[in-house]
């Protein structure tokens, strides 16, 4: 049988729904290391994996539709939706479920019960199995190489080879398209496409009928879903060592697979979705100000933007950013100032900094914590490779 992670306690499950939209708190819990083998490289990232592996759970909580659901089976998942997922006060859902505020907490206990059990028994960390060094050392050649990955797009490009594969074992294969357009991820291309066709190729081997996929998303995550409709009595010989490749290769780019067994088997392939990371530009010349944020808006890029070098380390903070462009040359605050003004805050002191300036002094801008040194005039193309050496995507 599959194996999974037996230390997931209430304790851990409690404290991360208590900092359930805390980043840092998020970023450093426990349970990450017991749900999520491979962590990303950026905390925020880490802790949106976290948040959503836990949302999802809760929503798989919900009772069959059939049921009232003011009825005692919906309670404990109720009272979680409500106080984690839509953020309702205590009092307001007690008053939305007719119940006391003792009942209240007797529900609360039960749904932590149940989402703890969800964690440790149905989101499946398949381990790789001893003595498996080649795979482990062909994974330390290759390398990891984390990017934007359209979901789509990877599902349309592994498709055609597996037509062989389904015309010899005369099954189908069809891809539902996506109405809402591409599905953008954080995720290695190359171990992305072999954990699908791995998967794939499991679900041709063992489905009785056709194997569909769609890709979707979840609360705060987007997956791949390969349903076998509907599985064979007996899986074939190999099904389980497959599978534990798969999700081997899911945990080294930071995602996870996820298997739920029944009359339709689903195998779940999730990776964090991509977000636009924000990079903060201080620079007080409103031309290159806005030459700046031309280049990096047309690559997937959000910028904010101050000619105030006095308002960086706060405009850092409230938007979470990823970079700092920083210019030297500026009246208010000089950007050295800045800069040791960031790197001396424990909240912003890891965020990287670019200094952008006609100063050339690459050894002082290190020296005071900067990621590196651009020298104006900047292009486009020395801008952007910059960027993307210091953030990774």
């Amino acid at each position: 049988m599959l194996s999974h992670e037996p230390a997931i306690t209430e304790e851990l499950v409690r404290d991360a729904l208590a900092h359930l939209y805390d980043n840092k708190h998020l970023s450093q819990h426990p349970l990450l290391s017991l749900l999520v083998r491979r962590r990303l490289p950026d905390p925020v990232a880490r802790a949106q994996q976290l948040r959503g592996i836990i949302m999802e759970a809760i929503s798989a909580l919900r009772p069959a539709s059939s049921l009232p659901p003011l009825s005692k089976e919906w309670r404990p998942y109720s009272v979680l939706a409500y106080r984690y997922l839509d953020g309702l006060s205590d009092d307001e859902i007690q008053r939305r479920l007719a119940i006391s505020e003792r009942q209240f907490y007797r529900e609360l206990k039960a749904g932590i019960e149940l989402l703890t059990a969800h964690l440790a028994g149905q989101v499946k960390q398949l381990a790789l199995p001893e003595g498996n060094e080649a795979l482990s050392d062909s994974l330390r050649r290759v390398g990891l190489q984390l990017e934007r990955l359209d979901l789509g797009e990877l599902c349309r490009e592994v498709q055609p080879l597996l037509q062989r594969l389904c015309q010899s074992l005369g099954k189908e294969l069809q891809v539902l398209p996506n109405e809402a357009g591409g599905r953008l991820v954080v995720a290695d291309a190359a171990l992305a496409r072999q954990a699908l066709i791995l998967v794939l190729s499991h679900a041709l081997k063992n489905a009785a009928g056709r194997v569909l996929v769609t890709w979707e998303s979840g609360p705060q995550s987007e997956f791949l879903a390969v349903r076998l409709c509907p599985v064979q009595q007996n899986l074939n010989e190999g099904a389980e060592e497959t599978l534990r490749l798969a999700a081997h290769l899911m945990e080294q780019q930071g995602g996870f697979l996820r298997f739920s067994a029944g009359q339709e088997h689903v195998i779940c392939l999730h990776w964090p979705p991509f977000e636009s990371p924000a990079i903060l530009v201080v620079e007080d010349d409103p031309g290159m100000q806005r030459l700046l944020g031309r280049y990096l808006e047309g690559h997937n890029y959000r910028v904010i933007a101050t000619m105030d070098g006095a308002k960086a380390a706060q405009l850092a903070k409230d938007n979470r950013v990823s970079l700092v462009i920083l210019d030297v040359m500026m009246r208010s605050l000089d950007g050295w100032a800045v800069l040791q003004q960031l790197k001396s805050d424990p909240d912003t002191a890891q965020i990287p900094v670019l200094v952008c300036s006609v100063i050339n002094e690459p050894q002082l801008a290190r020296s005071l914590g900067a990621a590196g040194l651009l020298r104006k005039p900047v292009t486009a193309e020395e801008l952007l490779t910059a960027v993307a050496s210091v953030i990774g995507i």
